[in-house]
């Protein structure tokens, strides 16, 4: 039977996670948000240090924003850290966590599959979830070629295994990632591969949906040193980035030269600081989802204060306080190439 083979597969090899070994409400939410669009491998991390900082979901609801976005800085995606901490303060508002799917999903940031993974992991309730795992395993099962949402959720649903379905959509979760994975599957080591209707051809199911092309665009930085400091400045709320430091500058329109010319014109558009930018010290590729952003790095002094940003949006930083700032990963590798700084 594929549900007792299912189960006894994951009690038996099922990854020993953080979240896992100790099950709470507050910490499946930090998980599954951490894990939207992440590697495990790459959460683990990431999730340690961020529960040492916010042992508690009242921890996490009254902290600083500026402490969460450092805790978050290099996981990306930081909307989902800015909804992380206001699910929270909707948690601690309201009483404690939601029991229900619907009121799960009243949560900032809380979708669909976040709701039925908490519901049913901490609260035993019969909840399907489904995440590019799940779904590929239930394609394959039913030789599905391009399952719908409706179709997935559906199907979700129907193999859900009653009074365990905390334990069943894990199970589902783990195949998918370490067993019935998108290249080389391995089948013969399946614990359910009998009856999987798509066993013979297993690549073939789900079909490859078509991305779109992914733009490329130019920004210019500038390094502004002072006594073994380095000028950074705060990205506005909201927005990619919002609220992150970062070396000034811009990124520009695309009939616009990475050059000189256009680095000053940015810094006086955008802060009001006249600058005297000297050589370029190099060119930072980095990838987001939507979009690849080439950034080049100029030297830089400034000719005049700041002008037309708050005084809290600039700031002077050693390297030994990069760590207590929320820094994005393009901002750490722009700031590698500045003189006397490494990349962190």
């Amino acid at each position: 039977m594929r549900e007792t083979a299912l189960l006894a597969w994951y009690a038996e090899a099922h990854r020993r996670l953080p979240w896992r070994t100790e099950v709470s409400a507050y910490r499946t939410l930090v998980s599954e948000l951490m894990c939207q669009q992440t590697r495990v491998e790459t959460v683990l991390p990431y999730f340690e240090r961020f529960m040492d900082a916010f042992p508690t979901v009242e921890a996490l609801a009254d902290a600083p924003t500026e402490a969460v976005l450092t805790r978050w800085a290099g996981l990306g995606y930081y909307s989902r850290a800015r909804n992380l901490q206001r699910a929270a303060q909707a948690v601690v508002a309201g009483g404690g966590f939601p029991r229900t799917v619907a009121g799960l999903r009243a949560l900032p940031g809380v979708g669909p599959y976040t709701a039925g993974a908490i519901a049913s992991i901490v609260f035993g309730a019969d909840e399907p979830v489904v995440d590019g795992n799940v779904e590929r395993v239930l394609s394959r099962w039913y030789a599905q070629e391009l399952p719908t949402v409706r179709w997935s959720w559906e199907r979700a649903r129907a193999v859900l295994a009653p009074g365990r379905a905390g334990e069943w959509n894990q199970a589902l979760m783990e195949l998918g990632a370490r067993v019935c994975t998108p290249r080389a599957p391995r089948c013969g080591g399946c614990p359910v591969a009998t009856g999987c209707l798509g066993r013979d051809s297993p690549e073939r199911y789900p079909g490859v949906k078509l991305k779109k092309a992914v733009p490329r665009r130019r920004a210019v930085a500038a390094c502004v040193l002072d006594d073994g400091r380095v000028l950074l400045v705060r990205r506005p709320e909201g927005g990619r980035l919002g609220g992150l430091w970062e070396l000034p500058g811009a990124e520009l329109d695309d009939h616009v030269q990475p050059d000189a010319n256009a680095l000053v014109a940015a810094l006086r558009a955008r802060l009001g600081l006249a600058a005297v930018v000297g050589a370029p010290l190099g060119t930072v590729a980095h990838t987001f989802s939507h979009l690849h952003l080439d950034t080049t790095v100029f030297a830089a002094s400034l000719q005049s204060k700041p002008g037309s940003v708050a005084s809290d949006a600039l700031r002077w930083v050693h390297p030994a306080q990069a760590d207590d700032l929320p820094l994005s990963t393009l901002a750490r590798k722009t700031l590698g190439v500045c003189p006397g700084w490494a990349a962190r």
